[in-house]
């Protein structure tokens, strides 16, 4: 009606009928934007200074009837229609920083990004909708060429964008970003083809038409055959891989209402005049997964975009979900425990956008039932879910809930940890009930990972902060992530989980919490940190060489490492396999029977009352500090020993892992000497710690060389007469 109120220059009737859209509660954010166009041709008859007017009349109804996100939007619209207006400006960039004023670095990327002044406001818009919307790990692709780039890293200081194309790693300004990219979809076919190439291949054969309909998209709705083998062959499949995939999928597309395939040689692919909606995108998505995680996740992402399209779901479609996923949870035995709980989990999740609660009942009932939760705990998809589970508890378990949650603590994820803490303390339960799991956490670094991020995040509650020292933290989680890295200790997809979150964690806060670590240490022990970061690729290149950097700004000196032969090296400690498993032993022995024999002991003088007089109690104090610190002792050892492999042995010196045979000058007497870590050394069997004096003494000579032993009833003069792999 606006547009052809103008054809006919009626513009008393459009100032009124723009005025009652406005005015309209059903009129949605999209709507109101897109009715930016014809203040341009307003502004093309002549009446400039009318559409100034609507244009802000827009900014304030936005302002005052949408979610700061969506009004933003509007008004944005708004100005770029107008063109260079500077009450509009100002009046924008106040709701700008309404919006997003308390973000990191915001007034340095309005300044940059030339709102209120300065650049063109179609770019300067642009580059605020590009830059606000951004954070690491999202995806790109170019306004120009078919190129896709992920956001590796976001400086908010200097409004610095590292990204990385197929081409490599390059940095740039915030404006020169949003006028090269535009964000995308992680699920964008152009993304998936640079950066999730396996994922695009198992969706070209799981489900063939939600490529096409993507790739519909990107062509303006519609695409030929031609155009699609092209797409696809050869980089995505061979062409004999073409000729049946295409047989398929064009059988498949034929089942779709909202697609028309015509013609042949080439065929021609479109999309019907009615658009898909959210509803019914929810609906192919849940029907054709099979996994109740995965439906979930269907139902999440509709509510996502109903959310970002200012769009309220629809009852019905979540009221269809929700039963079918209750349908679903009622026919899994009770004998697939895990299962059984995802799927009530899940639908109580869905229930709870509904206002149904028949899943919690159900969940509960699960609950009260179980015997290990920890099974569930481990087997939830999402935080979500897990905090479901908590929240249960307390109504399935009343007797034992408070019990049952300091059993699961260690292996709740990093942002449960706090709120279940929260709950426990709430019910009762003091800090010193809940101090043993934080020793739990640190005594299984792999099993409890996300529990350790925790820790090292710091606990609300301070005296929890306090059980543990930062770097004890720190290296228990680069051993974690170390020993993530073998297939038969750690399945990969959770060592690629365990990586991610390392990455997020440590990087919190511009690194905070390590340069903290840093500052009480000595050299040698950020030299072990650093001998451990460097085994870790897992940490990517960005966040590795940041950590790296900061120990370097600390301890500058520390490179002077490398020239130094490894069998000297004071923050690497070289050990056999079974040698690290005995120290390993040694380890939990201490810690589960010697330190918890001590602390009933420490129990048993107290109850005997009058502490300032009780020698009993003074002793155990005693003793217990002479257990942890021998416990820091053994695991800053543990922290530094690097596993030896045959590979590594040298055979044309000794060095450690060398077997070495010694002939006697006089004499002609062999003795022969194997040179390994000290939780390896057996001088009874000719095994020599390379650590001692005489270890030490004898790295790096080779054969012909002499040495005078005496030592172990062994002395005179020896030559050096043969060099071995001990190891093989």
């Amino acid at each position: 009606m606006l547009a052809q109120l103008l054809a006919e220059g009626n513009t008393n009737k459009f100032e009124t009928a723009w005025m009652a859209m406005l005015e309209a509660t059903d009129a949605p954010a999209d709507r109101v934007a897109s009715s930016a166009a014809h203040l341009v041709e307003l502004i093309q008859i002549g009446r400039r200074e009318l559409a100034e007017t609507l244009a802000w009349a827009g900014v304030e109804a936005a302002s005052a009837r949408f979610e700061p996100p969506h009004a933003v939007k509007v008004a944005g619209a708004m100005l770029v229609a107008i063109g260079d207006s500077e009450n509009l400006r100002k009046q924008v960039s106040e709701l700008y920083r309404k919006t997003y004023g308390e973000r990191d670095g915001f007034e340095a990327l309005l300044k940059e990004a030339g709102l209120p002044v300065g650049r063109p406001v179609r770019r300067a818009v642009r580059t605020l909708e590009v830059c606000l919307t951004l954070s690491e790990g999202d995806f790109l692709n170019s306004r120009d060429e078919p190129l896709s780039a992920r956001v590796d890293r976001i400086d908010r200081d200097a409004w610095q964008f590292t990204i990385t194309t197929p081409d490599g790693e390059e940095t740039l300004g915030a404006v020169h970003l949003a006028d090269r990219f535009q964000p995308v979809a992680a699920s964008d076919f152009q993304v998936l083809k640079h950066f999730g190439r396996d994922h695009l291949l198992r969706r070209l054969q799981d489900d063939p038409v939600s490529v096409i309909i993507e790739l519909c998209r990107l062509r303006g709705h519609k695409i030929d055959s031609d155009a699609l083998h092209d797409l696809l062959v050869p980089d995505l499949l061979s062409e004999s891989e073409w000729k049946k995939w295409w047989t398929q999928a064009r059988t498949a597309i034929k089942a779709v209402p909202h697609v028309e395939i015509e013609g042949r040689s080439p065929y021609v692919i479109t999309f019907v005049d009615r658009p898909i909606t959210f509803e019914d995108i929810l609906q192919r998505e849940f029907n054709r997964r099979n996994d109740v995680a995965a439906q979930l996740a269907a139902v999440e992402q509709y509510l996502r975009d109903c959310a970002a399209a200012g769009q309220p779901p629809s009852p019905a479609a979540l009221e269809t979900c929700y039963k079918a996923l209750i349908a679903r949870a009622g026919r899994i035995s009770r004998d697939q425990l895990a299962l059984a709980a995802v799927a009530w989990a899940s639908a109580a999740r869905v229930g709870d956008a509904t206002g149904a609660s028949d899943a919690r009942k159900g969940l509960i009932d699960l609950l009260r039932g179980a015997t290990n939760l920890r099974t569930i705990v481990d087997a939830m998809p999402s935080e979500a879910l897990l905090e479901i589970v908590c929240e249960c508890l307390p109504t399935a378990r009343p007797e034992t809930w408070t019990k049952d949650l300091l059993t699961i603590l260690p292996a709740l994820p990093h942002s449960a940890c706090d709120p279940a803490v929260v709950r426990l303390l709430e019910a009762g339960c003091t800090l010193a009930d809940i101090k043993p799991v934080v020793q739990k956490i640190l005594n299984a670094p792999v099993s409890c990972f996300e529990a350790l991020l925790w820790l090292w995040d710091g606990p609300r509650e301070e005296e929890l902060s306090q059980e543990a020292a930062p770097i004890t933290i720190l290296t228990r989680i680069l051993r974690a992530l170390n020993e993530s890295r073998s297939e038969t200790t750690v399945p990969k997809e959770t060592a690629k989980r365990m990586a991610t979150r390392a990455r997020s964690v440590l990087a919190l806060r511009k690194y905070e919490r390590f340069v903290s670590c840093l500052e009480p240490i000595e050299a040698g022990m950020a030299s072990a940190i650093k001998t451990q970061i460097n085994q870790l690729d897992s940490l990517g290149r960005a966040v590795k060489e940041d950590l790296l950097g900061l120990i370097l700004d600390k301890f500058p000196t520390y490179d002077t490492q490398r020239k130094t032969p490894s069998w000297a090296r004071e923050d690497i400690l070289f050990v056999t396999q079974r040698g690290m498993a005995r120290k390993q032993d040694e380890i939990n022995h201490h810690v589960n029977v010697k330190m918890k024999e001590n602390a009933k002991a420490i129990g048993a003088a107290a109850e005997k009352g009058d502490l300032s007089e009780n020698s009993e109690y003074k002793f155990a104090l005693e003793e217990r500090d002479l257990l942890q610190a021998r416990l820091l002792q053994m695991n800053s050892e543990m922290a530094i020993a690097r596993p030896i492999v045959p590979e590594d042995v040298p055979t044309d010196e000794i060095g450690v892992g060398t077997h070495a045979v010694f002939k006697r000058v006089s004499d002609g007497d062999r003795y022969e000497l194997t040179f390994l870590g000290p939780w390896d050394a057996d001088p009874q069997l000719g095994i020599l710690n390379y650590k001692s004096p005489l270890g030490q003494q004898l790295m790096g000579k080779r054969v012909g060389e002499t040495i005078q032993f005496d030592h172990s009833g062994i002395s005179g003069l020896y030559e050096i007469a043969e060099l071995h792999n001990g190891l093989a």
